[in-house]
């Protein structure tokens, strides 16, 4: 077999299920793909997964120059377990272990009691030598023979559903390798010239570790786009997967929403939620639903809009709206002291100089009962329309603009103070 041709033909598979393998990497530092990568797991692992079994997702960090991952989500639980470094080194796959970091889930949604676990494999120990050289010496067929082994060894032994590698940027024989074996390789880059050119280039340059890797399988997510038009022009030009925008344009802090940036993290993870799906077809156990994704806290405000009625606000705009009959009656009575003197010529002419400031009073409050009734219906009709429209309607105003990001601020508001409607 010629050096830079592997056997790809093995798949990954745990008790009889396909488990994918997603890689993500890119052209250079500073695109957002180990955010991408951290997040695509920890989302996986809030899926429905089979048997009531939430999904194990396997997290390696690839990256063995760097290891920003691994300082990330192992900082302060200490290193119990081998690195990839130190496996491939020492071409000792028997050895491999992953290190359990649920804890260190960070969600919008918080950390939900009901998930799968999130190993992680480091990529190094800091003090370790000689990178370079290791990647150097491997033989590219030996490399991809330990890479693939050693996820087999982890998938079976954390019983994995799912297995995501963060790459180190740019083209290297380990994000070749990584690359080459992945289910689904992401190229991850930002709206800029630098991505759109590497887009068909760095493909050639995986080609020349490993025949096998087809370009036709890499797909493009640009992320922290800011500009949409110029995204929109590109991206059919060079057949972009999807984008991500820039959430901090698209939920300004100048909007005043309380927790902005929570806010913006979880449209931030509806994204990915949408890439997941186009990813995994078939593989319905892998894809977080949207109940799961947007959290508790705003599941229960869905529950306690059922019971809008009962908010202090509506309550208290049902009992002024009934001023509208009020100021109708006073209407009336102010109309018929202006005609009085005209029926009954004995009546004195001042009752009508008394029913004109009578019958303007009489219209203000009817005024203000109807704006009161008014109001009420626009906010039992916006609690009704949040709650058909369930988790995925909370999802769509969060895209749809600063008025529909205010009105959801305004349910939430007024869910709040709904008493005694708590789901159990």
């Amino acid at each position: 077999m010629p050096q830079n041709q592997v056997n790809t033909i093995r798949g990954i598979r745990n008790q009889g299920q396909d488990v994918p393998v997603v890689a993500f990497y890119s052209v250079s530092g500073g695109v957002g793909k180990s955010t991408l990568a951290r997040k695509f797991a920890e989302l996986v692992t809030v899926a429905p997964g089979l048997g009531g079994q939430k999904p194990n997702v396997l997290l390696i960090d690839l990256d063995v120059e760097s290891s920003g991952l691994t300082f990330r989500l192992a900082k302060g639980l200490g290193r119990n377990c081998r690195t990839v470094h130190e496996i491939i080194a020492e071409r000792n796959v028997a050895a491999a272990q992953a290190m359990t970091v649920t804890t260190q889930v960070s969600l919008a949604s918080g950390n939900l009691p009901n998930r799968g676990q999130l190993y992680l494999m480091p990529a190094a120990p800091p003090e370790a030598k000689k990178l370079f050289d290791t990647i150097a010496e491997i033989d590219r067929s030996e490399l991809y023979g330990i890479l693939l082994d050693m996820i087999n060894a982890l998938v079976i032994q954390y019983n994995i559903a799912c297995v995501v590698i963060d790459c180190a940027p740019g083209a290297n024989p380990y994000t070749a390798a990584a690359a080459t074996l992945a289910s689904f390789p992401f190229l991850v880059g930002r709206n800029e010239t630098t991505t759109y050119e590497q887009i068909r280039l760095l493909p050639e340059r995986f080609r020349e570790w490993y025949d096998q890797f087809q370009p036709a399988k890499q797909r493009v997510i640009i992320n922290a786009v800011s500009v949409k038009e110029l995204y929109d022009e590109r991206a059919k030009q060079y057949a972009v997967f999807d984008y991500i925008p820039l959430t901090s344009d698209v939920i300004h802090v100048t909007e005043g929403l309380p927790h902005t940036e929570t806010l913006q993290m979880l449209l931030f993870e509806k994204y990915i939620v949408d890439i997941i799906k186009q990813v995994f077809v078939g593989m319905n156990h892998l894809i977080p639903e949207a109940p799961e994704v947007v959290g508790q806290e705003w599941i229960e405000t869905l529950y306690k809009l059922e019971h809008c009625e009962e908010a202090p606000k509506v309550r208290h705009l049902r009992n002024v709206s009934r001023l509208r009959w009020v100021g109708a009656v006073i209407v009336l009575i102010g109309i018929a002291l202006i005609g009085s003197h005209r029926v009954f010529e004995n009546l004195p002419a001042k009752l009508a100089d008394i029913g004109i400031p009578v019958t303007i009073a009489g219209v203000a409050i009817a005024a203000a009962g109807w704006y009161a009734e008014s109001n009420r219906q626009r906010i039992l009709t916006a609690a009704r329309d949040l709650v058909f429209g369930g988790a995925e309607g909370i999802f769509r105003k969060l895209k749809a603009g600063a008025t529909d990001r205010k009105a959801l601020d305004e349910m939430k508001r007024v869910a709040s103070t709904i008493r005694g409607t708590s789901r159990r």
